[in-house]
C-alpha cells in the first residue's frame, strides 16, 4: 500500500456523507466502538467489519461517539439491521483504571493517548444511546468487555458482584469469544427477516429469558446473584458449574440475575484455519483513520502495526489469564502461505521501515498444536498439573513456519527484520531445543519475554504455572543457544505480585532469589481480577478450586509492599521495603539492595 492508496475511501465509512458516497441509503450495521477506529486486524471492530463487509452487508463504524447527546448516535443514521457494541479493544475498567483503582493518565486506544474520549462503562452507556436514537434497532453486545462480563461477575473498583452486562446495558443479544461465526449468524437471520427474538440457537450468544422466550429445557442452572452475594464461596461454586460446560456442544446455562434470567448458550466452535488465512487477507490498511492525523495518531498502533498472528487460543489455562474464556483454549493456525502473503503485504507498506515486530499469538509457541479432544475436554488446561496425554506439543509445524520466514526473508530485495515479541511458553519450549535454537538465532532482536510469574511453588501451584526449576532449566537452555549463536540476548522474566495464594513472606522469597541473582525486574504486574477467571474466583471466594482456604492479599498497603518488593531497586520502593525489611530484621538483605540498586541488570 503507498501513501497514495491510503484515504477515507480505504476505511468503512465512518460520517453520513462517506456512506452516501458509496452509493448508500443507509448502513446494514453500524458499529460503535469505545477506541479509535484502527483499520487493523488487531482491533476488533476492524476485523469484525471488514469480514461482514466480505459477507456483502453495509457497515458503519461509529468511533468513540460524544455520548452527552444523542445525536452523534444519529449522524450516520438508522442501521438496518442492528447495531454492534464494543467497549474496545480491553475491558474498560482496565482501560480506566490501574490495580489499585487509580485513575490511568493515558488511554492508548485514544487519538494522542488522551483521556476523557469514551465513558465509564462504555456498553451500558452507548446502549442506551443508541436504544434513544433508535428505539426500534436491535442492540448487540460483542468484544473482550462483553465476553468476560457475560455472567455475574466481580468489579474490583466497585468491589462487587455485578449482573451480566447483557441485563445492566438492557441490549438485545450478546455474542461472546471470537465473533466471526456467531456474527455471521446473526446478520444472516435478522436479513432473512427474522426477530431479534427468534435468536435463541446460535452458539457463543446469551439472550434474555422472558415471556415467550424461555431458556432451554436441558440449561443448567447456575448460582444466582443473589446466593453468590450471600455466600461468597458459591462465587466458586459457580465457577466450576459453568467451567464444566464451557465447551462447544456443551449444555446451555442459566442465570437468574435479579432482576433478569439469562440464558447461556454453549460456545460457537473455533474458526478453521481456512477461515482464519480469510480473515487476515482483509484489505486492511494497518493505519489508523486519517481523521486522527492532526491528533498524532493512536499509540496503541505502533508497537503491533507490522505484526503478524499466527494463530489464536492458548490452552496453558493460567489461572489469572482471560484468554480461555474469550478466545478459547484450541488452537486455530493460518496456513504458512497465507502468512507469507501478509508478510509481503507489509514489506509493501509506504510505512513499513524494515522489521516486522511479531509473529505470534497468545503464546509464541503453539502454532498447529491443535488436539483432537478439545472440542469435548473440560480441562481447563492441557499443561497443568500435568501434561495431558491428548496433548499434541509437535514443534514440527511451528519449525516449518519458521524456516520458511527466513528464506522469506533472504530472499528480499531489502533487509527484513522478523522477531518473536509474543510471549514464550517456557515449559514447552523445553520440548525442541531445535526451536529454542532457531528462535535465538534468528528471531530475538535483544530480548525475549518469558513469565516464570513467581518463585514459591505453592503459588505457582495456585496460577497453574509450572514451578521456578522449569524457567531455570530454560533458562540454562536459552544460555546455551546464545551462546552457540555468537549473540548478546537477554531474558525478560515476567511477575505477578498479590496473586490469590500470595502473602508478603512468598513476595519476600522471591525478592531474596531475584537479589541474589542481582536481577532487577522490569515486567511486574500486581494481580487484577478479572471477570471469569479462575484466580478472580479465589480471589471472591477465599477458597482455590480444591475447596482449600487460600490467603488474598486484598488491602492496597499490602498489594503495593509485594510489587514493591519484586522491584525492590526502584527509588520510589526504598522506604516501603527499607521499613519492611527492618522490621523482619533483615538488614543483610537490604544492604544487598542498596549495593544492587546502584547497577543495571534487567
Amino acid at each position: 500500500m503507498t501513501k497514495q492508496d491510503l484515504h477515507t475511501g480505504s476505511f468503512l465509512p465512518t460520517t453520513y456523507e462517506e456512506i452516501r458516497q458509496r452509493g448508500w441509503e443507509q448502513a446494514d450495521v453500524i458499529l460503535i466502538t469505545g477506541d479509535a477506529y484502527v483499520d487493523h486486524p488487531s482491533f476488533g471492530v476492524a476485523l469484525i467489519g471488514r469480514w461482514l463487509e466480505k459477507l456483502g452487508y453495509r457497515v458503519a463504524i461509529l468511533a468513540q461517539p460524544d455520548w452527552k447527546s444523542v445525536e452523534p448516535f444519529r449522524s450516520l443514521g438508522k442501521p438496518r439491521l442492528f447495531w454492534g457494541i464494543t467497549s474496545g479493544c480491553i475491558d474498560s475498567r482496565l482501560n480506566d483504571y490501574a490495580s489499585m483503582g487509580g485513575r490511568r493518565k493515558e488511554d492508548v486506544y485514544s487519538p494522542s493517548g488522551v483521556t476523557g474520549s469514551r465513558p465509564g462503562r462504555p456498553l451500558l452507556v452507548y446502549s442506551a444511546r443508541a436504544r434513544e436514537a433508535y428505539p426500534e434497532v436491535p442492540i448487540i453486545l460483542g468484544g473482550l468487555e462483553a465476553s468476560l462480563r457475560r455472567l455475574v461477575h466481580y468489579d474490583y473498583i466497585e468491589d462487587k458482584l455485578k449482573r451480566s452486562v447483557l441485563i445492566d446495558a438492557k441490549a438485545d443479544l450478546l455474542i461472546y469469544g471470537m465473533a466471526e461465526y456467531s456474527i455471521a449468524q446473526v446478520a444472516k437471520r435478522l436479513d432473512a427477516g427474522k426477530t431479534i427474538s427468534d435468536l435463541t440457537d446460535i452458539p457463543g450468544t446469551v439472550y434474555v429469558a422472558h415471556r415467550g422466550v424461555k431458556a432451554p429445557e436441558n440449561a443448567v442452572q447456575l448460582f444466582s446473584l443473589n446466593q453468590q452475594q450471600e455466600n461468597a464461596a458459591l462465587f466458586m461454586d459457580a465457577y466450576k458449574q459453568y467451567e464444566a460446560k464451557f465447551h462447544p456442544g456443551g449444555l446451555p446455562i442459566v442465570q437468574d440475575n435479579n432482576p433478569g434470567t439469562i440464558v447461556v448458550l454453549p460456545p460457537a466452535e473455533p474458526v478453521s484455519g481456512e477461515l482464519l488465512d480469510s480473515l487476515y487477507d482483509l484489505p486492511f490498511s494497518r493505519c489508523w483513520h486519517p481523521s486522527y492525523d492532526k491528533h498524532g495518531g493512536v499509540p496503541a498502533l505502533t508497537p503491533i502495526q507490522f505484526s503478524i498472528t499466527t494463530h489464536r487460543g492458548c490452552f496453558g489455562g493460567c489461572s489469572f489469564c482471560s484468554i480461555g474464556c474469550h478466545q478459547g483454549k484450541q488452537i486455530s493456525s493460518r496456513s504458512i502461505d497465507s502468512l507469507l502473503n501478509e508478510a509481503e503485504i507489509i514489506r509493501n507498506h509506504y510505512l513499513f521501515r524494515g522489521t516486522i515486530e511479531d509473529i505470534g499469538g497468545p503464546s509464541a509457541n503453539m502454532y498447529r498444536m491443535e488436539c483432537e479432544k478439545a472440542l469435548t475436554c473440560t480441562r481447563q488446561s492441557c499443561l497443568f498439573p500435568s501434561v495431558c496425554k491428548h496433548a499434541k506439543l509437535d514443534h514440527g509445524p511451528m519449525l516449518k513456519m519458521m524456516e520458511a520466514f527466513i528464506r522469506w526473508s533472504k530472499n528480499a530485495s531489502k533487509r527484513t527484520n522478523i522477531f518473536v515479541a509474543s510471549g514464550v511458553r517456557h515449559d514447552i519450549a523445553l520440548k525442541s531445543p531445535e526451536y529454542i535454537d532457531l528462535l535465538v538465532k534468528h528471531f530475538v532482536g535483544g530480548h525475549l519475554k518469558a513469565a516464570p510469574e513467581h518463585y514459591c511453588s505453592h503459588v505457582l501451584d495456585l496460577m497453574a504455572k509450572p514451578h521456578f526449576e522449569v524457567f531455570e532449566q530454560f533458562e540454562d537452555q536459552f544460555s546455551n543457544a546464545v551462546r552457540r549463536a555468537g549473540k548478546k540476548l537477554f531474558l525478560v522474566p515476567y511477575f505477578i505480585s498479590a496473586h490469590p495464594g500470595c502473602s508478603s513472606e512468598d513476595a519476600l522469597k522471591l525478592t531474596e532469589y531475584l537479589v541474589s541473582r542481582s536481577w532487577k525486574p522490569r515486567q511486574v504486574q500486581d494481580f487484577v481480577p478479572v471477570p471469569q477467571t479462575l484466580a478472580t474466583a479465589m480471589y471472591v471466594s477465599g477458597v482455590s478450586h480444591a475447596g482449600k482456604s487460600v490467603y488474598v492479599s486484598k488491602s492496597r498497603k499490602e498489594k503495593r509492599l509485594q510489587a514493591a518488593l519484586m522491584q525492590y531497586y526502584q527509588p520510589w520502593n526504598k522506604e516501603i521495603v527499607s521499613q519492611f525489611l527492618r522490621q523482619k530484621r533483615r538488614n543483610d538483605l537490604l544492604k544487598k539492595i542498596s549495593f544492587i540498586s546502584r547497577t543495571e541488570k534487567y
